[in-house]
């Protein structure tokens, strides 16, 4: 059987989805809290999330099959194709959360901001950990 995503792609999946779900349920609470109605909140993240997955997952589709298509043109091509489909997926996402009853739009929304956030958290944690090991060691020198 072919795989369609690769193994770098399920481990960033892997590392996005776990992180999703805690803050779903974080902003979940949140909307509880002010007064949102649950199944609307519940409804747009769950709508916000798959959008999430399914651009991340076609992005890195996208970027890993567009090497293969023999020259930068047609890789260059290929990349902006899937552009749009992603786009197109995502503001269609955010349409039916500002348009259909079931959906919360803020809900909706948020987690497509979710990679973002996740991503240059980490990229603070690894500045933050290197940066504290060079003063270990300058430390040592002296």
């Amino acid at each position: 059987m072919k795989r369609y995503l690769s193994e770098l792609t399920h481990e960033q999946l892997g590392f996005l989805l776990p992180r999703s779900a805690v803050m779903d349920v974080l902003i979940f609470l949140l909307c509880l809290l002010f007064g949102v109605h649950w199944l609307h909140a519940l409804c747009g993240l769950l709508l916000g999330t798959a959008t999430m997955t399914v651009n991340m997952a076609l992005l890195a589709y996208s970027a890993e099959h567009a090497v293969d298509r023999g020259s930068e043109k047609a890789g260059k091509r290929y990349m902006f194709s899937f552009y749009l489909i992603r786009f197109t997926i995502m503001g269609a996402a955010v349409a039916a959360g500002f348009l259909f009853e079931p959906f919360d739009p803020v809900c909706t929304y948020l987690p497509l901001l979710y990679p973002k956030l996740f991503y240059t958290l980490v990229g603070v944690k690894d500045h933050l950990r290197f940066r504290l090991g060079e003063k270990a060691k300058s430390k040592d020198k002296e």
